[in-house]
């Protein structure tokens, strides 16, 4: 079975303590698209729950800052966007991890403390680095991105993939085109030893996305649940 993720745009962190607390395998923060700032992943990482649900958190770029702060405020791991070149992954692979593997500065912050009575260094090297595969770029160069070391796992972005294509937005995917894009992801992922994800927006399509091999899974995120849950209250009530 593959990894159920939740998705959270809200920047709450009382919101996303009880989002996770549904029992979600992961969780990710969206800094890029999603509500979020630094205070309120840090307000929403600290909330949360540890070990479990892994804590990720979607950058806004690819930049070492970004990066290096989203881990040292405690997430287990980073999904990056837009991861369009090997060189694109090696400089995701190098901010994300500790010398000599990688090139990120020393500074854990709350990561240290939410380490326990391991010591930061072990925690840190147990981290997920997800690189995002949503250009034609990208997906010409899938199994090399794959192989690159530090990268352990890649992330599909719908919405991106299909524009970049010449489809129109929109996750739930049925274009032939897509759907053996998908595949050939989860082929590059999978012999290079790695995770591989994506971003869904309900269970129906999640669970046709694991049996075709993504190991994760984003199974619906948090705005769209609470309004389909409100929405239905309101239905049930006027009938």
């Amino acid at each position: 079975m593959a990894r159920l993720n939740g998705w959270m745009s809200i920047p709450d962190a009382f919101a996303n303590a009880t989002f996770a607390a549904a029992g979600w395998d992961s969780v990710t923060l969206d800094g890029q698209h999603g509500l979020f700032d630094d205070r309120s992943i840090r307000d929403s990482l600290h909330a949360l729950g540890h070990p479990s649900p892994k804590r990720l958190v979607r950058v806004p770029w690819n930049d070492p800052a970004r990066v290096g702060r989203a881990l040292d405020m405690g997430a287990d791991g980073v999904i990056a966007p837009m991861i369009n070149s090997v060189a694109d992954a090696e400089a995701l692979a190098e901010f994300s991890w500790y010398p000599p593997r990688g090139k990120r500065s020393f500074g854990p912050a709350l990561g240290a403390l939410r380490a326990g009575g391991r010591a930061y260094e072990a925690v840190a090297g147990e981290i997920e680095v997800w690189a995002m595969v949503e250009t034609r770029e990208a997906l010409d160069q899938v199994e090399a991105i794959a192989a690159v070391d530090g990268i352990t796992g890649l992330y599909v972005g719908p919405n991106d993939l299909a524009l970049s294509l010449g489809f129109p937005a929109g996750s739930s995917r049925e274009e032939p085109e897509l759907i053996q894009a998908f595949g050939r992801i989860v082929a590059a992922a999978r012999d290079a030893g790695k995770d591989s994800g994506i971003f869904c927006v309900g269970p129906a399509y999640a669970r046709r996305m694991a049996d075709m091999g993504f190991t994760m899974v984003t199974v619906a995120g948090d705005g769209a649940l609470m309004r389909a849950a409100a929405t239905a209250a309101i239905a049930e009530m006027s009938a």
